[in-house]
């Protein structure tokens, strides 16, 4: 094996330097981390949580596995972690079917993206249709036992070209 340049990432990792581990220190002590609004509007609009953390694809595999993420959910400091982007990370940690505002709803946490319902008149109106497909399948399904209706899909709408909207 290869020894990576000096100061380039190193695949089994390297230990933050002093100067890091003061500043998320640092972080740590100052940020106001005690006020906990983001978590209790985290959980605004819940309607149901996805009750199996693995989505399985159709080959046999598994498409999604948000048992993977779990250890964001944790009271651990990790070193190579900035404290705000673990809280914006355990922030992120829904899973599940949200109402946004009547007639909207919202299933997050299936894939690296969110994927939107609008009631339409005729169907629903899919924003952002996810990564792939057992996922969106997974979405839609739980949108169907919880919100109810089996209002046909009419339309979709990619919002832009991420990898993570034109790729499912």
């Amino acid at each position: 094996e290869t020894a990576p340049l000096e100061g380039h990432f190193h695949p089994k990792g390297k230990a933050p330097s002093k100067h890091t581990l003061e500043v998320l220190n640092e972080a740590r002590r100052t940020l106001p981390f005690s006020d906990t609004e983001d978590f209790e509007e985290q959980q605004r609009g819940l309607i149901a949580e996805m009750p199996e953390k693995k989505i399985m694809a159709d080959a046999g595999h598994v498409a999604w596995d948000k048992e993977r993420f779990d250890f964001l959910n944790t009271d651990t400091d990790f070193d190579s972690i900035h404290p705000s982007m673990q809280r914006i990370s355990r922030l992120n940690q829904n899973y599940g079917l949200y109402e946004v505002i009547p007639g909207i709803y919202q299933v997050r946490g299936f894939d690296l993206s969110d994927v939107s319902f609008i009631r339409g008149k005729t169907g629903w109106i899919v924003i952002d249709p996810l990564v792939s497909a057992e996922p969106a399948r997974a979405a839609l399904k739980l949108l169907r036992e919880h919100v109810g209706g089996d209002l046909p899909v009419t339309a979709v709408i990619y919002s832009h070209s991420h990898g993570d909207h034109w790729g499912g």
